[in-house]
């Protein structure tokens, strides 16, 4: 953190003495490495804007995966789940961080336009089955699951402002990946807006990566599907034998 915030000051060190531009942020690729026993990891966003009132809201974007939601019907007396709906590239993780309540920084038709918000998410089209609901239902259930789970999330007035050198001020904002957050490339997206209309847009990305033996293992997978099956199967039919070894011994003795 502190070598990232070394190389934005240098940055607005430089530009303080001419005209900067509307948003500054290391545009470089960040990789971070979680490992899976710990709790997760704590990302720091910096930036630099001209100084002067300009409000900001950050955009991450977790990589996609595949969500089926179950439509639970009477039956019999029970409750079954009849119905499904499958969705194909949700994202797997949503924050939106601003530096003021939303509703302090622009209007809703302003954020529908650039797809800011939870509800501008977009899910994709998705394959029902077996069911007579809209698929506008199930979204709005899949948006509330998501957030209950602490993966689609809005954090308001979480981002501070501050004055910089010159004619710049500074941002800076942090937030929180679970160890169970899924591998790949979390896509970062910053607005900045003033007296309500939207100014500047830029963004850069981070790659989340697995640590230690676990890493080896989720590319073994990935990379390597047949040959990491293979191995499992070996590996499980040698810890069988191994415990009965261990057993037969026991009765012996």
């Amino acid at each position: 953190v502190i070598k990232k915030f070394i190389i934005i000051l240098s940055s607005v060190m430089i530009l303080s003495g001419q005209s900067p531009p509307e948003i500054f942020v290391d545009g470089e690729e960040r990789d971070i490495k979680i490992r899976p026993n710990i709790a997760g990891t704590e990302v720091v966003l910096l930036g630099a804007t001209p100084a002067g009132q300009r409000e900001i809201i950050i955009e991450v974007v977790g990589p996609k995966r595949n969500i089926t939601l179950q439509e639970k019907r009477r039956f019999l007396g029970l409750w079954l789940g009849l119905g499904k709906i499958n969705y194909n590239n949700v994202p797997s993780y949503y924050n939106i961080l601003s530096s003021k309540p939303l509703n302090e920084i622009s209007d809703q038709e302003t954020f529908n336009k650039l797809g800011l918000g939870l509800e501008n998410l977009p899910l994709g089209k998705a394959e029902i089955i077996n069911s007579d609901l809209k698929q506008r239902i199930f979204d709005k259930r899949l948006r509330t699951e998501m957030q209950n789970k602490g993966q689609f999330l809005e954090n308001e007035s979480s981002i501070a402002v501050r004055s910089g050198p010159g004619k710049v001020g500074l941002f800076s904002t942090e937030f929180f990946l679970p160890s169970n957050s899924l591998q790949g490339k979390y896509f970062v997206r910053y607005f900045t807006f003033r007296d309500g209309n939207f100014i500047s847009y830029t963004e850069n990305t981070i790659d989340l990566k697995q640590a230690g033996f676990s890493r080896v293992v989720w590319l073994a997978a990935n990379n390597f599907p047949l040959i990491y099956g293979l191995l499992a199967v070996i590996l499980s039919g040698l810890v069988g034998w191994l415990v009965s070894i261990i057993f037969r011994q026991l009765k012996i003795s």
